[in-house]
């Protein structure tokens, strides 16, 4: 989503293909690596259909585990890179994926919320 600059409306502009979040959303987050260190709420959220559901109350262990995937972040690029990248790159394109779920968490943590994922 993106806020029109004109008129201040939000309009939905479908990803393209290139972005490649669907692929590694299921290579990274759902990966056996990422099960191995002890993850919960990324696989999870990746095996739903739509998308999932964090609670409110578990918004303080969902970042827990965004920041242990960012502490392990090299091992995990290490495994699951895609050939046309190296490990330095695909290490902080999952960082980026990450900052932008940190961010939604913490703001759902503030508000006193939940964060839906999809």
């Amino acid at each position: 989503m993106r806020i029109s600059g004109l008129t201040g409306r939000a309009q939905w502009k479908p990803l393209s293909p290139r972005r490649g979040w669907r692929d590694p959303r299921r290579t990274v987050g759902g990966s056996r690596a990422v099960r191995r260190i002890g993850a919960r709420f990324l696989p999870a959220l990746v095996s739903v259909h739509n998308g999932g559901v964090v609670a409110p109350d578990e918004i303080p262990a969902f970042l827990a585990e965004i920041a242990l995937v960012r502490a392990c972040s090299e091992r995990l690029a290490a495994e699951n890179r895609p050939p046309a990248r190296t490990v330095e790159s695909h290490r902080h394109h999952i960082c980026g994926r990450l900052d932008g779920i940190e961010a939604s968490a913490r703001y759902a943590q503030g508000a006193g919320g939940g964060l839906l994922i999809w």
